[in-house]
């Protein structure tokens, strides 16, 4: 594991944490860090479901939703590919992942 994606994998490992208690806007902040921090990186699907976190949070989305997109963040993290194909990937089997 690189530093970046360590790094990256970390900041993940806490926003699973925060996801439990932390407020929205806390969150918020945590996750355009990342997507930050990913885009310097140009790790695509990073910043595809870094995106895709913010919107939920945007639209008031909670909880299962949220911890869903934070998963796939982390899986995201974890893929070799940096590819517009990939975030497409990534941010479809979200969409299916956690259609309610």
């Amino acid at each position: 594991m690189g530093v970046q994606e360590h790094d990256l994998a970390a900041a993940c490992a806490k926003l699973n944490v925060m996801a439990g208690h932390a407020r929205p806007a806390d969150l918020a902040g945590a996750v355009d860090a990342i997507r930050a921090m990913a885009q310097i990186e140009g790790r695509l699907p990073v910043v595809a479901v870094a995106r895709a976190i913010e919107a939920a949070l945007a639209r008031g989305e909670r909880g299962v939703v949220i911890r869903g997109w934070i998963a796939m963040l982390g899986e995201a993290v974890g893929c070799d590919r940096s590819d517009i194909d990939c975030s497409s990937i990534y941010l479809a089997a979200g969409a299916v992942r956690l259609a309610h």
